[in-house]
């Protein structure tokens, strides 16, 4: 599924960026080719035109007339000029370059058409724009001045221009290609990224799915059981079952305390923190600590407190104690028998830093990026014989940064820490 999903994004934005590419790119070759173009009608437009007449005389002379035409630019100087009578004969040529008659003549046959109009021709392997009109000429004949029409067709030579025009194409499409591979390296590299934390997500879910089943399993497979017992004996009293009835009303309570705590995690990825109140965090994890000091004196563990006073911070008064209380039955259950249990809540800058500090085996430390996943414990056998589902750390782990807090561990030699810190008032 996963990766059908990476392969679309890598096809739907690899389809964007050709798209964004060849319109770039279309554009940049219209406005160079425009350009072009435009430089060489300028320039044809601009060869001087032709003027006939005879050399010397104001009027021309019918019996000796001569045809004069100025000379060419410089920059022009790869351009010639054909006249051509009304049936398309070739009368004249005014040309710089030295170039065979016939090809002078191939080029009359490929232009004139008998109407103004331009074009592209090739002419001894070189291509030429022309571009052909119809003059009128002054003569004198018998005394008289008459008008004669010519044909006038300017060429233009475009070789250059047009194979410039073919090294930026090709300069585009290579450019364009090796664009394409780069951004696909890109858009590999960036899919992979955008997919994996919704894949990472949807492997959590899958196994809070596959833990939340394995855990309810136990409790209702008990509740079966009793059930069972129960009725192998239909005749005896609800007295005498007591036993039974027990042991599901327990299982029934911690399915109750599972659910509960599925739901707040469930909704807590979804819901905004409450309103957030400004509340006494000293006072907060004195009554904790007083909560948790008869059992941790049971299990005979030496119990320090280092709580400095009148420090307030702004969030869920009744989460936040809920999270300290997590730490400490969390620090009391895993505490060896004969151990100490560290209790400090300290100002550092703009923090308020809860400690909790306990000794035993300690965590390993593959573990410790892992234990505030949700049903993550150590114990591969998944006992609940501690009564834990292995939702505390992460419930914990949820209260405080809802409350842009942080929450940490660390464990080294057999001396494990967690810390929650809160920014104080």
């Amino acid at each position: 599924m996963f990766q059908k999903l990476r392969h679309k994004m890598i096809f739907v934005n690899m389809a964007l960026l050709s798209l964004v590419l060849l319109v770039s790119f279309g554009v940049i070759y219209a406005i160079i080719y425009a350009n072009v173009q435009s430089d060489n009608r300028e320039k044809l437009n601009s060869v001087p035109a032709i003027i006939v007449g005879a050399a010397g005389s104001d009027i021309p002379n019918a019996d000796d007339p001569e045809t004069v035409a100025p000379p060419l630019p410089v920059r022009y100087s790869a351009s010639f000029v054909l006249m051509a009578d009304a049936d398309g004969k070739l009368v004249d040529v005014f040309s710089y370059l030295d170039l065979p008659e016939t090809t002078y003549q191939e080029a009359l046959e490929k232009s004139w058409t008998g109407e103004e109009t331009t074009g592209k021709v090739t002419l001894a392997d070189r291509k030429w724009q022309y571009a052909a009109s119809q003059v009128a000429l002054m003569r004198v004949n018998n005394g008289r001045l008459m008008h004669q029409e010519q044909w006038q067709i300017l060429f233009l030579d475009i070789t250059d221009s047009e194979s410039q025009l073919t090294r930026i194409l090709l300069t585009l499409l290579l450019v364009g290609i090796g664009m394409l591979a780069a951004l696909f390296l890109v858009s590999l590299l960036f899919a992979k990224r955008a997919i994996r934390p919704i894949e990472e997500s949807w492997q959590k879910q899958r196994q809070f799915v596959a833990d939340a089943s394995h855990e309810l399993k136990t409790p209702i497979a008990i509740i079966g059981a009793n059930m069972d017992a129960i009725e192998t004996d239909g005749e005896d009293t609800i007295n005498n079952q007591k036993e039974w009835i027990s042991y599901i009303r327990s299982e029934l309570g911690r399915m109750g305390k599972l659910v509960n705590d599925m739901l707040y995690l469930a909704k807590s990825d979804e819901e905004k923190p409450e309103d957030a109140q400004i509340y006494d965090f000293s006072t907060i994890c004195e009554t904790a600590v007083a909560v948790m000091e008869a059992p941790i004196y049971d299990k005979k563990i030496h119990l320090t407190t280092d709580i400095e006073k009148d420090i307030p911070v702004r969030g869920d008064m009744e989460k936040i104690k809920q999270a300290v209380l997590i730490l400490l039955e969390n620090a009391a259950k895993y505490t060896n028998e004969g151990g100490s249990v560290s209790v400090s809540l300290k100002k550092s800058k703009s923090l308020a830093l809860f400690c909790v500090e306990n000794t035993g085996e300690g965590i390993p430390q593959t573990d410790i990026p892992k234990i505030f996943d949700r049903f993550y414990r150590p114990d591969s056998s998944r006992s609940t014989e501690s009564g834990g589902y292995g939702l505390g750390l992460a419930i914990a782990k949820t209260i405080v940064e809802r409350m842009d807090g942080e929450i940490s561990a660390q464990s080294i030699q057999g001396l494990t820490t967690f810390t929650i810190a809160l920014k104080h008032i």
